[in-house]
C-alpha cells in the first residue's frame, strides 16, 4: 500500500504541475486571441455593410 501511495503522489504532483503550466500558457495567449476575435468581427461587419446596403 505504501508503494501505491508513493506512485499516486508522484502522479498527483505531475498532474498539478501540468495543469498549472497549461493554465499559464493559455493565460499568455488569451489577450492575443481576444484581439484576433474582435478584429475578425469588426472586419466582417465592415465587409458586410456594403452588401447589406444594397437591400435598402
Amino acid at each position: 500500500m505504501t508503494a501505491l501511495d508513493q506512485v499516486t503522489d508522484i502522479n498527483r504532483r505531475h498532474y498539478t504541475a501540468s495543469v498549472q503550466a497549461g493554465r499559464s500558457a493559455v493565460a499568455d495567449l488569451l489577450p492575443g486571441a481576444l484581439g484576433a476575435l474582435v478584429s475578425a468581427a469588426a472586419f466582417t461587419a465592415l465587409g458586410l455593410r456594403p452588401r447589406l446596403a444594397e437591400f435598402r
